[in-house]
């Protein structure tokens, strides 16, 4: 009916850097610390060069699109801005196309395949039969590419 009390079990006192099971919180956090630092040394440490090369240049291209989006956006006009986006979107699909067939010249086919020369002419006729999207900041957008591989290889 009257329940012990346990006088020494009341004296310990419990660390407030630790969690119920007795680890250290510090533990837990280093070791999360430790997990994502392993994640970006394997993601930015690839070792085929070409696929480290695509990889770059199509971050370079991704944040210099979504920069100069948003900077035409806010100085120009949203049309403008939303079709220069897409518009490197559709540069950046057609990039990834032609590294493709570029990375499959040697071992299964003889030649670059002409499929990725679509890309263009989709985002031509996409953008004329819309009524919000541009054609020439489409276009231009478009080529951002080529300016990501310039800064690529200029830096080195």
């Amino acid at each position: 009916m009257f329940t012990t009390v346990d006088s020494e079990r009341k004296k310990s006192k419990h660390s407030i850097t630790q969690d119920a099971s007795g680890a250290s919180i510090k533990d837990a956090k280093e070791e999360q610390q430790s997990f994502l630092n392993n994640f970006f040394d394997s993601f930015f440490s690839i070792k085929d060069n070409y696929l480290k090369m695509q990889v770059i240049i199509f971050l370079i291209t991704l944040l210099l699109s979504i920069v100069l989006s948003v900077l035409t956006t806010i100085c120009i006009s949203v049309s403008f801005g939303l079709s220069f986006f897409i518009g490197s979107v559709f540069g950046i699909l057609y990039l990834r196309l032609l590294a493709k067939s570029i990375a499959n010249l040697g071992k299964s086919s003889t030649g670059v395949s002409k499929i990725q020369l679509l890309l263009p002419v989709c985002l031509f006729i996409f953008t004329s039969k819309s009524e919000f999207l541009e054609i020439l900041p489409a276009i231009i957008g478009f080529f951002l590419y080529k300016p990501a591989i310039v800064f690529y290889f200029s830096r080195s």
